[in-house]
């Protein structure tokens, strides 16, 4: 290959391959803060701001161990809202998160920490998740949560 052939061949590789690596990045640092603001939001029982987070409709399942919750919504009045209000001293995070990133879909494995007291009891538990979203109006939203934990040892 000659010089002028390279060089024709490195600025064509930079035009197309160069933005979308620096978009990913940032739909990577996107994901990432997104994910943690989720945990944050929870620990602090402010739901309303998820609402925007998760995309709604029954098609959005969120998994915690082998039960299923089908849609955002079932999941925030039925089983978040309950667990909640029986949680005292409640501390939840998200950390380890590892998004990638394909157009407009992403998933991201992540690790959990959670401990709470409880009417009879304190519960500290660690857990894996793997969260599936979907750029929506050009905003991330989960379509798809799982989350599996154990007590801490």
């Amino acid at each position: 290959m000659n010089r002028k052939s390279l060089i024709l061949s490195v600025a064509i590789w930079t035009v197309i391959f160069v933005p979308s690596a620096f978009g990913q990045d940032k739909d990577v640092d996107q994901i990432r803060s997104l994910l943690e603001r989720v945990a944050a939001l929870m620990q602090a029982g402010d739901l309303t701001p998820l609402d925007e987070i998760y995309a709604s409709g029954r098609g959005v399942h969120i998994i915690e161990g082998a039960g299923v919750n089908h849609g955002w919504e079932e999941y925030r009045d039925h089983h978040l809202k309950p667990e909640l209000q029986a949680f005292d001293n409640f501390q939840y995070h998200f950390f380890a998160i590892e998004p990638r990133v394909k157009e407009d879909f992403a998933y991201s494995a992540f690790r959990y920490e959670l401990s709470a007291d409880t009417e009879s009891d304190h519960i500290e538990i660690e857990g894996r998740g793997t969260a599936i979203l979907e750029k929506i109006n050009e905003q991330w939203k989960i379509v798809h949560l799982h989350t599996s934990g154990r007590p801490k040892r």
